[in-house]
């Protein structure tokens, strides 16, 4: 069932359900709007929301509007843009934090500096600004470097993320684990136990706060991590999983 770590544990109906999105529940692509998401996959996050009495949650780099119009009809509690935005249930509205003052210069010199470059991406989000080079993956080093020298001249207070393939500038403060400790006082969460799903350096934060509450972080793909209690190989690997969970849920409860 797992490789690495153990076998995954058993479901629980006292389960929270925090899931990153590329990487973990869909495959990465070189462009963030070519990636794929599986018919079925809606239904089976529907499914579990269900099973779990609403303690699901997608906690991601992508926007909650993003989040919304792909997974449709799916509608779950969120958080976005690394902890930027967080809706605390479907039905609640999303709460950003302000605009940084930053965002719009910064913005100006990458387009300057960048969209020149063959293979690099920048993604302007409302609150961050990611720069990505999948496609060019030996540009990296240079990309990384131009970014952070343009994102420092302009505020000391910006945070420099590193991802696979991509550097996302945002405000410091703000990340999945800060996400997921907001997510958890909420009622549908409250007094559950956490369970956190990502691939990326992105997602350590969200393993290091599900682990200080006592809960499980579960890597997924080949990146290692020494955050992590259990292993799946991939997004395959998961959705067959989340496909599975509510019967194996409705067993413990019989």
């Amino acid at each position: 069932m797992a490789s690495g770590y153990g076998m995954l544990p058993s479901p629980r109906p006292d389960w929270a359900l925090f899931l990153d999105i590329d990487g973990t529940l869909i495959e990465h692509a070189d462009h963030p709007e070519g990636v794929t998401i599986p018919k079925d996959l809606p239904d089976r996050l529907i499914a579990a929301q269900t099973a779990l009495d609403g303690a699901v949650a997608l906690v991601s780099g992508r926007t909650i509007d993003w989040m919304d119009r792909k997974f449709a009809p799916a509608r779950l509690a969120a958080s976005g843009q690394h902890g930027a935005e967080v809706r605390l249930a479907p039905d609640a509205p999303a709460v950003p934090i302000p605009m940084p003052k930053w965002r719009a210069p910064l913005e100006a010199a990458l387009k300057r500096e960048l969209d020149s470059w063959p293979g690099v991406f920048i993604e302007h989000k409302p609150l961050s600004l990611a720069v990505h080079f999948r496609a060019v993956p030996e540009f990296g080093d240079a990309v990384m470097e131009r970014v952070m020298a343009l994102g420092r001249g302009l505020d000391d207070r910006v945070q420099f993320l590193h991802g696979l393939y991509v550097i996302e500038v945002r405000e410091a403060g703000h990340h999945k684990g800060t996400a997921v400790a907001t997510l958890m006082k909420s009622a549908s969460f409250a007094g559950r136990t956490p369970i956190f799903l990502g691939d990326d350096v992105t997602d350590e934060d969200g393993f290091m706060a599900v682990r200080d509450m006592g809960g499980i972080a579960i890597a997924v793909g080949p990146r290692a991590t020494g955050h992590a209690d259990f292993h799946m190989s991939g997004p395959t690997r998961v959705r067959a999983w989340l496909a599975a969970l509510p019967a194996q849920l409705e067993k413990v409860a019989s």
